[in-house]
C-alpha cells in the first residue's frame, strides 16, 4: 500500500507540475505584449540573418500544440532599390519554451509559408542578393558578446523566380512547390540545404552542403556538395568553391541521363535533328567559371558510344568546343533518322526535313576513333571535325580505312529558303569496289577495285526535293574488275 500510495502521490505531484505550465502558458499568451513579440522576432532574424525583415500584416501568438508566432504579410531583404529579395505569406516562428517561461522570447526555427524569391542577376555577375549575401556573412562572424539564437529555415511551397540576360534579352525561370530546410549548425561550421522543387513541370530532388559556410559567404574557399536528382538527369558535384576575385568552383562534375534528347529538350536548350542522343553519361574533373565551364579528364558515354577527352562549354555565347577520342563509334543512331526513301522503298522520302536545334549553339568537335559504324558501313581508324555555327552543319573527314582503301571528304548541312540545303564532297580511293559500293549505295553489280568521287548539291523541303535538284559530278575509275 506505501508504494502504491507513493506512486500515487508523484503522479499527482507531475500532473500539478503540468496544470503549472499549462495556466502559466495561457496566462503568458494572454499578458505578452504583440509588440513586445513583433520586436523580438525582428531582432533575432535581423542577428542571425542580417535581413531586416518588415512585418507587415497581422501577428497571432499560440502556445498549443507548440509555441509560435506567426506573422502574415512579411518582406525580408531590401536591397534598397525598394523590392524585396523573399516576399512571404507567412512567417511562423517557433518559440523555445523554458526562455519563454523566463519571460524571454527565443526562436527555435522558423518557416517561411508561399514565399516569393526572386533572383535577379546583373551585369559584371553580380545580383539582387549580393548585397544581401553580405550582411548574412557579417552576421554570420563569431561575436563573444552575441547568444547563438536559431539556425534553421524552412521553405513551404514558395516560388524561386530567377532573372538572367541572354543575347540582351531578359530570360526568366521560374522553380515551382519549393519544399527546403536550411540548417547552419551553432557548433559546427558547415551548411546544408535539402529538398525539392518544381521546374519545366518535372519534380527535382536537390540537397546542397558547404563544409565553410562564413567562408563561402565571404568569397574564400569552401568545399561543396551538390546534388540534383530527377527524371530527365542527375547532377552531382564534389570539390570547392570560391567567390574571389569572382565565383570559381573546382571539382569532380557526374551527370546521367536516360535520354540526352529529353533532357535538353526539358531544359528548353535544344531540340536536336535526326535520332539517337539517348542514354547518357558523363564524368569529368571540372572548373566552372562565370559563363564557361572546363571539363578535363572526360569520360562520356552516348547510346552506347564511349569517348574519353577534353569539353569546354560557353554558357554565355552557347559553344561547345572538344576534342575526343574513342575505341570504337557506331553513328546508325544518328542517321536513323534521315529517310532518304519513303516507307514503301521504291520512291524518294517526301516529308519535310526538320533542322530544329542547329541554331541553338555552336559545336566544334574534333573526334578520333579506331573503328567507325554507319549503318551497314564499317570503317577503319577515322578522324572527324564536326562544327556547326550559324545553324550550318559540316563534317570533315581527314582520312578513314575504308573497304580496303581510304576514304576522305566532308559533308554540309544549313536551313536554307524553304527547306534545307545539302552538298557531299566523298572520295574513295583504292578501295574494293565490290563492298565500298554495296555498302554505301547497295550496288553489287561491280567488282574490282578503284577510285570512286562524288561532289554534289542540292536544296529543298525534303529528300525527293533535294534529289530534283542535285547538281554535281560523279565519277568512277576501276581496274582488274568486272560488271555482274
Amino acid at each position: 500500500m506505501t508504494a502504491v500510495t507513493g506512486l500515487k502521490r508523484l503522479a499527482i505531484a507531475i500532473a500539478a507540475v503540468f496544470a503549472a505550465v499549462f495556466v502559466a502558458l495561457v496566462v503568458l499568451s494572454v499578458l505578452i505584449p504583440a509588440a513586445s513579440v513583433r520586436d523580438a522576432v525582428a531582432n533575432e532574424i535581423y542577428a542571425v540573418t542580417g535581413l531586416n525583415p518588415v512585418l507587415r500584416g497581422d501577428l497571432s501568438v499560440s502556445l498549443f500544440p507548440s509555441g509560435t508566432a506567426s506573422f502574415h504579410n512579411v518582406a525580408l531583404g531590401d536591397d534598397g532599390t525598394g523590392e524585396p529579395a523573399v516576399v512571404a505569406d507567412e512567417l511562423t516562428a517557433h518559440l523555445r519554451y523554458f526562455p519563454l517561461l523566463a519571460g524571454r522570447i527565443e526562436i527555435a526555427d522558423v518557416a517561411l509559408v508561399h514565399p516569393t524569391i526572386t533572383v535577379r542577376f546583373l551585369p559584371g555577375g553580380q545580383s539582387n542578393w549580393s548585397g544581401l549575401v553580405r550582411s548574412l556573412a557579417q552576421a554570420l562572424k563569431p561575436d563573444p558578446g552575441r547568444t547563438a539564437s536559431f539556425s534553421e529555415i524552412g521553405i513551404r511551397d514558395g516560388v524561386v523566380i530567377v532573372h538572367s540576360s541572354q543575347s540582351g534579352k531578359d530570360v526568366v525561370d521560374r522553380l515551382e512547390g519549393v519544399e527546403f530546410q536550411l540548417a547552419w549548425p551553432s557548433i559546427s561550421r558547415s551548411f546544408g540545404a535539402n529538398g525539392r522543387f518544381v521546374w519545366h513541370d518535372e519534380p527535382i530532388e536537390a540537397s546542397l552542403t558547404l563544409s565553410d559556410f562564413l567562408a563561402a559567404l565571404s568569397g574564400e574557399r569552401s568545399g561543396v556538395k551538390l546534388r540534383l536528382s530527377g527524371a530527365p538527369i542527375k547532377v552531382a558535384f564534389d570539390g570547392s568553391t570560391s567567390g574571389q576575385p569572382t565565383l570559381k568552383a573546382d571539382g569532380t562534375l557526374s551527370v546521367e541521363s536516360p535520354s540526352l534528347r529529353d533532357a535538353l529538350r526539358w531544359a528548353r536548350a535544344s531540340e536536336l535533328p535526326f535520332g539517337g542522343f539517348g542514354r547518357f553519361t558523363l564524368r569529368a574533373q571540372s572548373t566552372i567559371t562565370a559563363g564557361a565551364v572546363s571539363l578535363s579528364a572526360v569520360n562520356v558515354e552516348l547510346d552506347g558510344n564511349m569517348a574519353e577527352g577534353v569539353i569546354t562549354l560557353s554558357t554565355d555565347h552557347r559553344a561547345v568546343q572538344g576534342t575526343l577520342a574513342a575505341e570504337a563509334l557506331d553513328l546508325t543512331p544518328y542517321v536513323s533518322g534521315i529517310h532518304l526513301l519513303a516507307a514503301n522503298e521504291r520512291v524518294w522520302d517526301h516529308l519535310p526535313i526538320a533542322l530544329d536545334g542547329l541554331a541553338d549553339f555552336d559545336l566544334d568537335l574534333r573526334l578520333s576513333t579506331a573503328s567507325i559504324k554507319i549503318a551497314t558501313a564499317q570503317l577503319g581508324r577515322t578522324a572527324i571535325a564536326a562544327n556547326m555555327r550559324n545553324g550550318k552543319l559540316d563534317v570533315t573527314i581527314g582520312e578513314a580505312q575504308a573497304f580496303g582503301g581510304i576514304a576522305k571528304g566532308s559533308f554540309a548541312l544549313a536551313a536554307a529558303t524553304g527547306g534545307v540545303a545539302a552538298s557531299s564532297r566523298v572520295q574513295f580511293l583504292d578501295v574494293d569496289l565490290e563492298n565500298c559500293l554495296g555498302q554505301v549505295f547497295g550496288i553489287r553489280r561491280l567488282q574490282g577495285r578503284g577510285n570512286l568521287a562524288l561532289n554534289i548539291e542540292g536544296s529543298g523541303s525534303s529528300v525527293l526535293a533535294v534529289t530534283n535538284t542535285l547538281n554535281g559530278s560523279a565519277s568512277l575509275m576501276a581496274r582488274d574488275g568486272a560488271i555482274v
